[in-house]
């Protein structure tokens, strides 16, 4: 479904290649973690991996499509519909309530009445069904974290692509994340996590260790 081939990328500012030749193959159905100590390129991979981070070589395909030959009207599309990228930084507007920051970017493509009952019961999933009427200056890191998956799981992508979910997290908050993602992916859809979560390897179908270069 979505695979990288020969895929290299070098930092511009100091020339150090962070991933050399990675090839990988994230397929329907299954929950992929990647692995390493800091600076192995984790966090690079997932973006290039989710179409946003250009590879100096090789290709990324997704569902036999190269990710990085299309036009960026293109490659928004898949964006919003297929593959939903995840940071660890937080993302949400601080001046809108956390339901409709969850909300408010697929209004274009389903009812407001549909979208908000779909993602207060994702909300109530992950245990902040209490918090959509909160801002996001209101949330905990952990919150935020939940609520940011919520909204990338809202439109039912095949694909999510989450960097370090559980960073900084209690075990009981991380593994509620990380069983929910599990549950998404066994839907038939399919999950790629960065981590230095251990507790992945009791969620994870399969790991991809990255080496520092």
């Amino acid at each position: 479904m979505l695979t990288s081939e020969n895929v290299t990328y070098r930092y511009k500012k100091n020339k150090r290649t962070i991933l050399d030749s990675v090839n990988y193959s994230l397929e329907e159905g299954c929950f992929s973690a990647v692995m390493g100590e800091s600076g192995s390129g984790k966090s690079t991979f997932l973006a290039v991996m989710a179409g946003i981070l250009k590879p100096l070589e090789g290709t990324v395909r997704y569902n036999d499509v190269d990710l990085y030959e299309l036009k960026d009207k293109e490659l928004s599309r898949i964006h919003r519909n297929s593959i939903c990228y995840v940071p660890q930084s937080n993302i949400m507007l601080k001046n809108i309530t956390v339901l409709e920051n969850i909300v408010n970017p697929y209004l274009e493509t389903a009812s407001d009445e549909d979208l908000k009952e779909k993602a207060v019961s994702l909300l109530e999933k992950l245990g902040i069904g209490n918090l959509a009427g909160n801002y996001p200056y209101e949330l905990s890191g952990g919150e935020l974290k939940r609520a940011s998956i919520v909204r990338a799981a809202l439109m039912d992508p095949k694909v999510i692509i989450a960097d370090e979910p559980t960073t900084g997290l209690d075990k009981e908050t991380g593994n509620r994340i990380l069983s929910f993602l599990s549950e998404y992916a066994k839907a038939g859809n399919s999950v790629l996590v960065a981590t230095h979560d251990e507790h992945i390897e009791g969620y994870a179908d399969n790991i991809l260790r990255l080496e520092r270069s």
